[in-house]
């Protein structure tokens, strides 16, 4: 490809070439909705909700499945794609979850199975299949009454360019550095210039505000420049392509913390006025914050956003979890996050563990723990997310149970291949892990069985505190909202 005339120059691409069908540039696309097409429709309260987190590589493999290096090393790639997980999602409905929270879809350069190191930001990667394959999945979600919520990294992009000076030190200066021969290895190609990002270096101290704010990300992930007016009109109209192209239901946003909060206002608005004009008119959107101060994380909800992850209850509340501190540890849990989040209490994510943090269960623990877990995870206020392999009882190879350790990581260990022909597993998930009779399985369906025919179970017993999301301004016109789409999306 030769560049148009001023274009950066541009590196070749690690990893695989998209698909034909991926546009290169968001000049090529429309927002307009297709003739004829009918969108799903949003639920009407997502806390009526459970969610079910799947890493895409993991979870099941279908011919053709793509592996690269040791499929029993946890950091190579496994095989998992689209089309097995398409095959699994009677299972998923049996287990009772009614929406599916997947890792990135998008293209990533070699290396990166988990799918946060995007290269193509408009582009299935081909290792899990193609965008047919992505659209096949979610309308069979759709006829199985399961929703799709897709994990979109907006923040910062894959290692697409080297520093000039070969250095990927944080810049302790307010200069943006120079790259490497000017080269991006990044599409679309409106991205593809050095302007669209902060250029300030690697974060080294996740303590200094500046850093967090500005910084790439360890080692060389590139933190786009989301405080730039222009760049923030290209990722909206990124956001607003896979609305249309897929029919997904809503999107986690990865990072937000260290995302410019005018954009996060402008960026939720834009997405939720689109979405609504193809008839999704309760779009999910879920801000990734994953930080302590809650009041920090609440002020999410003022930017527009309908759910957040809840890790200060998630990490209060773990210890007492695994026996380690009194039950009232989780009431006073409660309150405080109550006191910070308010009417916006029942909208946090609520989760047991993630693909961050360890698996629930430490080798040897009694199993009994995760059965109280799980009744805590699904009755209690908030939407509850629970992550693939916990409702078979995997467990983490660790003994340590505070929820995070940078010396002892959680992942890849957390991360194990659902499907028989996995190689990456422990004891606790080797095999077909797919049985619906196995005692956990059965449990975790009784619980959200329980939380279905019970309202204050995921409503609260609070009328007065409930905030129905469903209630926006008045909604423009389709026509109208896709001019202003066009423009600022």
């Amino acid at each position: 490809m030769i560049p148009a005339a001023g274009q950066p120059s541009r590196p070749g691409s690690e990893g695989p070439v998209p698909e034909s069908e991926a546009p290169e540039s968001i000049a090529e696309t429309s927002l307009t909705k297709p003739y004829g097409r009918q969108y799903h429709p949003s639920p009407a309260d997502w806390r009526k909700e459970v969610l079910y987190s799947i890493v895409v590589d993991r979870f099941q493999a279908s011919t053709p499945a793509t592996v690269e290096g040791d499929p029993a090393d946890g950091c190579s790639r496994h095989g998992g794609n689209l089309r097995g997980l398409s095959t699994r999602l009677d299972y998923i409905r049996e287990l009772g979850a009614t929406a599916i929270h997947l890792t990135p879809v998008a293209l990533n350069g070699s290396g990166s199975y988990h799918g946060y190191a995007p290269r193509h930001f408009m582009a299935v990667d081909p290792r899990l299949g193609t965008m047919e394959d992505f659209r096949q999945l979610i309308a069979r979600a759709h006829e199985r009454g399961i929703r799709v919520v897709l994990d979109l990294v907006l923040n910062h992009a894959g290692p697409v360019f080297e520093y000039a000076d070969g250095s990927n030190l944080w810049r302790r200066v307010g200069e943006a550095a120079d790259i490497r021969d000017n080269e991006i290895g990044i599409w679309p190609l409106e991205l593809a210039w050095p302007q669209h990002f902060s250029r300030r270096g690697v974060i080294d101290d996740w303590n200094d505000t500046e850093q967090e704010t500005l910084g790439d990300f360890p080692p060389d992930y590139r933190r786009l420049a989301t405080e730039n007016s222009d760049t923030q009109r290209l990722l909206q109209s990124i956001a607003c392509w896979w609305i249309r192209e897929s029919d997904i239901d809503g999107i986690r946003l990865d990072a937000v913390r260290h995302m410019d909060r005018s954009f996060l206002t402008l960026l939720c608005d834009t997405v939720k006025k689109y979405a609504g004009c193809l008839g999704k008119s309760n779009f999910l959107i879920i801000g990734e914050h994953a930080g302590d101060d809650e009041p920090m994380i609440a002020s999410c909800f003022d930017s527009g956003m309908d759910a957040v992850y809840n890790y200060g209850e998630y990490r209060r509340q773990n210890w007492a979890l695994h026996g380690q501190a009194p039950a009232r540890e989780l009431e006073e849990s409660f309150h405080i996050a109550s006191k910070a989040f308010g009417c916006d209490h029942g909208f946090t994510i609520r989760f047991i563990d993630n693909h961050d943090v360890y698996r629930f269960l430490r080798d040897a623990e009694p199993a009994g723990r995760l059965r109280v877990a799980l009744a805590h995870l699904f009755l209690s206020i908030g939407i509850p997310m629970l992550y693939y392999g916990t409702e078979q009882g995997f467990r983490q190879s660790t003994q340590r149970l505070e929820p995070e350790n940078l010396q002892d990581p959680a992942d890849p260990g957390n991360r194990e291949d659902m499907f028989l022909e996995g190689r990456f597993t422990s004891p606790s998930s080797h095999g077909d892990r797919f049985d619906t009779s196995s005692p956990f399985s059965r449990w975790t369906s009784r619980l959200i069985e329980l939380r279905r025919r019970h309202t204050a179970l995921h409503l609260g017993g609070r009328r007065s505190c409930s905030r129905n999301r469903t209630d926006r301004e008045s909604t423009p016109s389709c026509a109208t909202t896709m001019t202003n789409a066009s423009s600022s999306c």
